[in-house]
């Protein structure tokens, strides 16, 4: 009697991840190589796959926690890995039991991640971050079966705290060894094979670890799975991608002087110009936990979205482009909004006093807001300095209109309609002094290795004392005279304890304002103010904000005989013992094959 195996035609397909995941920098891709081989001959695959880092930043910055354990399926995100799904079924498609090859290819892919104790991670995270435990290697197995069309379920064996998951096949899948009875679990009138999705070693669909063999699970249904993620990640077969780049700009939108919203238009275009391609949309408020948006591309590749915004503070925008078959995603640039003055007011003069429109109930709740925020940031750096970078552009958000008395008429604002419910709210008499309607950057050197860095609005009287008539140890650039609305400028500037320079840019890289101090003079803060009143927003492009240390600073040449890195040194030797260990799995296999085709005795 001869042992049954599978036909030689059947593609087993193992998905092997060869490099560390490791960004490139902030806004570049996280990009990953697998090695996809057919066991059963020589042929080998490449897989590329490129994960946008918007994408990641926004799956980390949600934090789920799970207030029961059918809530895992929330986690199973199938939109955000379809390519790499897709890119395995073009493998294991031409086989005869194509969706169990599917399925234990995605489990080999999965077994390459190593097991750490990690938080609970989504899919997205836990291929950046290259670790998981049971339950997130079980979420991004689930995920990418689910994204190829499997009908799966979630395993948790609460006896051992461990998760695995479960595929329905229509026939028993075949164990890593042959004489094993593969194990499955019915529900709803199907068996589902267990798939376990930790690394301990290449478990097969239907392959139950000694652990779990007396474990009855639980089962947790994909039934409340995410049905769209914001991206997604892009993969290719057989070379690397393309790079694709997407830009982004800031404007002002149409102006209601009555209306609640503050009104601006994020903007941009890929390259290459794709038409009615998806751009994702991200906005946040605090720089960690995102909202996601989208919107297409035109006929030319350009895309536009509406912000409207109804709070002042500190906001966060970037765009996003998944990519396709042929091309990586790509991020924007980040913008930061600083939006800190109130809506559009609309206001009137009395005999003596100046007045607004409001509800009497909130009157001193709205005379605040009317002062404007004055806190937008601040930042805390132990070091020999501060340098901060970005360029920004000035844009306006609002419109300040003059009401008439009553019984006065204006043609300019004879359309214009007074707020149900509201009533003249009388402002402090010194009102214009106590706004902050000016914006500024206030570095400062707080003694030893401490460095503040302070973003505010600050108002008139403020504004007097940081003016410096001379010898009260401030320096200050004042850019409100030269800067120009919806124009981009790059704005340079470093405080450490024996330099203080300050450079605004024009788009040209041309110096337009400049102030530096020279090491004899004692200055200790750095006031650098930009124009922004009532109706203006600051955008920043990739604002940067960085500690000096001494390596900063130009070294002297010297001439030295250049050391081989550890890396460098174990080279040689790692490919030896790759070579090596190649070498020992073939002999493996093939006494496996023979052994397997020895009739029995």
């Amino acid at each position: 009697m001869r042992v049954k195996i599978w036909k030689l035609g059947v593609l087993l397909v193992s998905v092997l991840l060869l490099v560390l995941v490791t960004p490139l920098s902030f806004a570049d891709n996280y990009d990953l190589t697998f090695d996809s081989h057919v066991e059963f001959g020589l042929v080998s695959h490449e897989l590329h796959v490129s994960i946008p880092s918007s994408l990641y930043e926004y799956y980390s910055g949600k934090n789920p926690v799970l207030a029961s354990d059918d809530e895992y399926a929330t986690l199973v995100t199938p939109d955000a890995v379809k390519p790499i799904a897709d890119n395995i079924r073009n493998i294991t498609s031409d086989s005869s039991r194509s969706d169990e090859d599917f399925a234990n290819a995605v489990l080999s892919l999965v077994h390459q991640i190593p097991y750490n104790d990690t938080k609970l991670n989504y899919p997205i995270e836990t291929l950046v971050e290259n670790e998981g435990k049971c339950d997130t290697l079980s979420l991004l197995a689930a995920s990418i079966m689910k994204a190829g069309g499997l009908d799966a379920v979630l395993l948790y064996f609460k006896g051992v705290h461990h998760i695995n998951m479960g595929v329905y096949l229509p026939y028993k899948p075949h164990t890593t060894y042959w004489w094993l009875t593969p194990t499955g679990y019915e529900f709803n009138g199907k068996t589902y094979w267990i798939a376990e999705c930790t690394p301990a070693m290449d478990w097969k669909v239907g392959d139950v670890p000694p652990l779990l063999s007396d474990q009855q699970p639980s089962i947790i249904s994909l039934e409340n799975i995410e049905e769209s993620s914001p991206a997604h990640v892009s993969s290719k077969l057989g070379s690397p991608l393309n790079s694709s780049a997407l830009s982004i700009s800031l404007s002002s939108g149409p102006l209601n002087v009555t209306s609640q919203e503050r009104p601006l238009t994020i903007s941009g275009s890929l390259s290459p110009a794709y038409p009615n391609e998806t751009v994702a949309v991200y906005f946040s408020q605090n720089g960690i936990a995102y909202d996601a948006y989208k919107t297409e591309t035109d006929d030319f590749g350009n895309y536009s979205f509406s912000w409207n915004l109804t709070s002042t503070g500190t906001y966060y925008a970037r765009t996003s482009w998944s990519g396709n078959e042929n091309y990586t995603g790509a991020d924007s640039d980040i913008l930061t909004v600083f939006l800190g003055f109130p809506k559009s007011l609309i206001q009137f003069k009395g005999p003596n006093f100046l007045y607004i429109y409001g509800y009497a109930y909130v009157a001193r709740h709205e005379l605040k807001v009317r002062q404007g925020v004055e806190d937008f940031l601040d930042v805390n750096m132990s070091g020999k300095g501060i340098l901060l970078t970005g360029e920004f552009s000035i844009v306006k958000s609002g419109e300040l209109v003059t009401v008439p008395r009553e019984g006065e008429t204006s043609e300019s604002i004879k359309e214009i309609k007074v707020p149900k419910g509201t009533q003249p709210l009388r402002l402090p008499d010194d009102i214009e002094q106590t706004t902050n309607n000016q914006f500024g950057f206030i570095l400062r050197n707080g003694g030893g290795d401490n460095y503040t860095l302070n973003v505010k609005g600050l108002d008139t009287k403020e504004l007097a004392n940081m003016n410096p008539s001379g010898g009260n140890g401030k320096a200050f650039l004042n850019t409100s005279a030269c800067v120009k609305e919806d124009t981009w400028y790059k704005m340079v500037a470093k405080i450490s304890d024996n330099e203080v320079t300050a450079e605004l840019h024009d788009a040209n890289g041309t110096v337009i304002e400049r102030i530096a101090t020279t090491p004899d003079v004692n200055v200790n803060e750095l006031v650098i103010l930009l124009a922004n009143n009532t109706d203006r927003a600051i955008a920043f492009k990739n604002l940067n904000i960085e500690n000096l240390t001494p390596q900063d600073q130009p070294a002297e040449k010297t001439e030295k005989t250049e050391t081989p890195s550890i890396t460098e040194s174990l080279a040689p030797y790692a490919t030896v013992m790759i070579l090596i260990g190649t070498v020992f799995a073939a002999v493996v296999y093939l006494k496996k094959r023979k052994k397997l085709q020895r009739p029995e005795l």
